[in-house]
């Protein structure tokens, strides 16, 4: 029987991607990067917002809509809509 509270957590992948990503942008280690505060919260504008998906698509392998940090505005969020398969 499979736990339906695990089964909602994102894949390590695209997140901890995310966290390192910002973990960059901000000069703190990925581990200090909470995945459930908003993308603006870390400072990351428009631009820098569109930027991160373009490299996030090299990442996942497929086409991103530059908005998805809008519509998903946590990495939790974004992770969790990534893993579902959407774009």
């Amino acid at each position: 029987m499979s736990n339906p509270a695990v089964a909602k957590q994102p894949s390590a992948g695209s997140r901890d991607w995310m966290c390192h990503y910002l973990a960059k942008k901000l000069g703190v280690s990925p581990d200090q990067v909470d995945t459930k505060k908003t993308f603006d919260s870390f400072g990351l504008d428009s631009a820098e917002a569109v930027r991160m998906v373009g490299d996030l698509e090299d990442f996942v392998g497929r086409r991103l809509s530059p908005s998805l940090p809008y519509k998903y505005p946590t990495i939790e969020a974004l992770s969790q809509h990534l893993d579902a398969g959407k774009s």
